[in-house]
Formats: C-alpha cells, structure tokens, sequence
C-alpha cells in the first residue's frame, strides 16, 4: 500500500464517523467557463440579499441544495436554469470534481458539495437572473490567477472577528466556500491557486 492510499483509508474512515454525527445537506455547484481559448472566463453570481442568509450578497458559483428526490447532476441543471437561465442538455456531461465536506461553522451541519465544470462554447453569453441571484457575470482566469488580486476579507458579527484570504476582482471579493471550490478545481490541473502567506491584520506587535 502507497502511503497516499494509506492516508486516502484513514481519512474515509473518518468521513463515515462524520457522516454519521452531523446533520448532513447535500449542494451542487456550476463552474462554467466560456470565452477564448487564449483568455477564458468563468461565471460567477451575486446573491440576493436575503434576511437570515449568512450568504446573502456574497459571490459565488451558480448552484444550491439538493432536492429530496434528485441526484448530484440533477440538482446543478435545476439551479443552473434557475438562478442564470442556462440549460445544460440531458446529452452534455459535465466533469465532476472531488466532493468538498465542508463543516458549517455554528450550525453544526455538514455539507456535501458537488462542483461541476462545464465548458460553454464562444464567447460568455449574457445571463439571466432568477429571484434568488442580484446579479450574474464573467471574471477572467488571469484576473483571478493574478498575484496583484491576493487579499483577505474581514467578517466581524459584534462578538468576534474573522479573517479570511480572499481574492479581489473587478467584481467584489471572493472568499470562503466559493474561493474553496476554486482552490479545488486549480489542484485539479496542477496548478495550485495561491494565497497571501501572511493575512493582513493577523500580525502581532510585541509589547514592552
């Protein structure tokens, strides 16, 4: 056994243990790309603001929950026609990538993410946006590979303050479970995304 499959085991066993003690929501997302080949982009939404939804007005990639009753891929082409219009036909496949397990932190919840990556061909079509979504639109790859874009994001709720790394574009900041599904498509072709080793406002001045 490779060291890599030894880890691979220890760490499913422990998935299943979670699995088995947190309440559990399944989600897909879309990771759409369009545009050249030589300068492509990928789709991102604005959320809707939303009272009570700790998302509300955050970016991220078109998608949502699972319905009771759907599977992984079932869930993408409701939500994909849903919140931006766009049809992914029963005949197009779309490439799955490792399934995220995200923690929910304060609600004691796991979640279960499906990220899909579909090339749409042309140019990046215009997009129309349901209820749920205040806007949607096209960054480019370089503008969110670019070195001059690593950030961090600030999140502070009264009690406690949080710092997260962030990438910022032309259209606002993307940070947590979003900038965690770009990190995983980056490490699927080798390329890792990177981040600011040293978080702004984590420094600690010695005192005398």
């Amino acid at each position: 056994m490779s060291v890599l499959d030894l880890l691979k085991e220890v760490v499913e066993t422990i998935a299943i243990d979670e699995a088995s003690v947190w309440e559990t929501r399944h989600a897909s997302v879309g990771i759409l790309i369009a545009g050249a080949k030589q300068d492509p982009s990928i789709c991102f939404i604005r959320r809707a603001k939303w009272e009570g939804d700790p998302w509300s007005e955050h970016i991220a990639f078109p998608g949502g929950s699972r319905a009771a009753d759907e599977d992984a891929l079932q869930t993408l082409r409701r939500e994909l026609k849903e919140e931006i219009g766009w049809v992914i036909e029963d005949c197009q496949r779309p490439v799955l990538l490792p399934q995220l397990r995200i923690r929910l932190a304060g609600r004691e919840r796991l979640l279960l993410l499906d990220a899909f990556v579909y090339r749409v061909e042309g140019a990046p079509p215009a997009l129309r946006c349901g209820p749920e979504v205040e806007s949607a639109f096209w960054i480019p790859v370089a503008e969110l590979w670019s070195l001059n874009n690593l950030d961090h994001h600030t999140l502070d709720d009264g009690s406690e303050t949080l710092v997260y790394p962030a990438i910022g574009t032309s259209q606002g900041i993307i940070f947590g479970i979003t900038l965690r599904v770009l990190t995983l498509l980056s490490d699927q072709f080798g390329i890792p995304l990177r981040y600011l080793e040293e978080i702004p406002m984590l420094r600690r001045t010695s005192t005398r």
